[in-house]
């Protein structure tokens, strides 16, 4: 997967930001005045693992028959709800619970090695690496499934050098399933780090709403949700404030590692607040290590995006 490594520089500390991406570098620098770099960098990888990848068939979404075109994503209000901090913390993770999905990404992975007789090319179809991601669209099928929909990052369904083009496939991992769903990859904004992903089930999902942009300012409360390090810890959720707010991203302190890619950042309304994709890490001149500087990127972003890919805003504000 594509790591884009992007420099810059804080107070006169060279430092360095990491999209959550794994198998691969593309070094994107715009470095200004630096001074000292880091001895370490922390990539918050798609843990890359092998796996098998199962036997289903695709979904041919031309025969598709929607009772309704609507979307059946949710606006929340869950601050006029509870009056207490704790009961809306939970009521926000019980939501995002249900709307926050992993997405399992699978190559064909090139493999060059010597036999003893010669150089010898192979490829494995494996589970190249994992990434988190939020359903925002949610239609109902004649049968009485669903279309479902999903934003994610980029660099979590993309492959690397050593992938073959042209055989990549994603698997939706819910813990509480024994049978992984085959997602169909829709499109991809690499400037943004914004992709979206459709499959269909008969699987209850929440789909969610995006949150009013002044709602979302330093000192706001925000959940984040996603698989990060193992898929053990599936749905994992962290709680903090918004740090700093700018007009393509939310720095944040709600703590997300190797495989939030993707993930959502939801407000305490219960609404899509940003996408998470990165955070800075390393240490300062001193040896001090870098803690609690996390990115998410921005409604406005995400939305312009989606919006891109698809061809239509399905979005929900």
């Amino acid at each position: 997967m594509l790591v884009k490594r992007i420099t810059t520089t804080f107070l006169g500390l060279s430092t360095i930001l990491l999209s959550l991406a794994s198998c691969g570098s593309e070094e994107i620098s715009t470095t200004n005045n630096v001074t000292e770099s880091f001895d370490t960098i922390t990539n918050m990888n798609n843990s890359s693992t092998s796996g098998e990848v199962s036997s289903q068939d695709p979904v041919d979404y031309s025969n598709l028959k929607l009772v309704t075109g609507e979307n059946l994503a949710k606006k929340n209000n869950f601050k006029m709800e509870y009056t207490d901090l704790e009961d809306n913390i939970e009521a926000v993770c019980d939501f995002a619970n249900s709307a926050t999905l992993c997405i399992e990404n699978y190559q064909s992975v090139y493999r060059t090695y010597f036999n003893g007789y010669g150089w010898v090319t192979t490829t494995t179809h494996t589970l190249y690496g994992w990434g988190s991601g939020v359903i925002y669209y949610k239609a109902l099928l004649e049968d009485g499934s669903y279309l479902y929909k999903i934003i994610t990052n980029e660099h979590v369904v993309a492959g690397g050098s050593s992938c073959v083009e042209g055989e990549e496939e994603y698997q939706i991992y819910d813990e509480n399933y024994d049978e992984n769903i085959i997602a169909s990859l829709i499109g991809t904004n690499e400037e943004s780090d914004i992709a979206v992903l459709q499959f269909v089930s008969d699987r209850e999902y929440n789909a969610v709403a995006l949150e009013n942009s002044d709602n979302i300012k330093p000192g706001s409360f925000v959940v984040a949700m996603g698989t990060p390090i193992e898929l053990s810890y599936y749905n994992t959720a962290t709680f903090g404030i918004v740090s700093k707010v700018q007009e393509d991203s939310i720095q944040h302190d709600a703590t997300i590692n190797s495989g939030n890619s993707g993930g959502p950042l939801f407000s305490l309304n219960g609404n899509l607040a940003g996408i998470n994709n990165a955070k800075l890490s390393g240490y300062t001149s001193s040896g001090s290590s870098i803690d609690g500087i996390f990115f998410a990127i921005s409604n406005k972003v995400v939305e312009e995006a989606v919006s891109g890919i698809v061809g239509i805003n399905e979005l929900i504000n």
